[in-house]
């Protein structure tokens, strides 16, 4: 594991767009992870963190990964898309 990232235990989901939101610190900076689950819904907030539970380490590494090839969106964010 690379140190020089760093997740934060703060995920969130916004049912509305199907999305969970985590951050990781990076050389200083603070940078916010959206994970788009476009090929299924989450009915509530307790299953999309149990779901966030149960991949968190894929999708911290997929995040990860992202942020040292510096594959920021427009907005600066790391999306991911890939579902497990």
């Amino acid at each position: 594991m690379n140190q020089a990232v760093l997740f934060n235990d703060d995920v969130s989901f916004d049912a509305q767009l199907q999305q969970l939101t985590f951050s990781a610190m990076a050389n200083g900076q603070l940078i916010q992870c959206v994970i788009e689950l476009a090929n299924f819904k989450l009915a509530n907030k307790n299953e999309a963190l149990a779901y966030f539970q149960l991949y968190k380490f894929d999708y911290e590494e997929l995040a990860e990964q992202l942020i040292e090839d510096e594959e920021y969106d427009d907005n600066g964010l790391i999306v991911i898309t890939q579902e497990f």
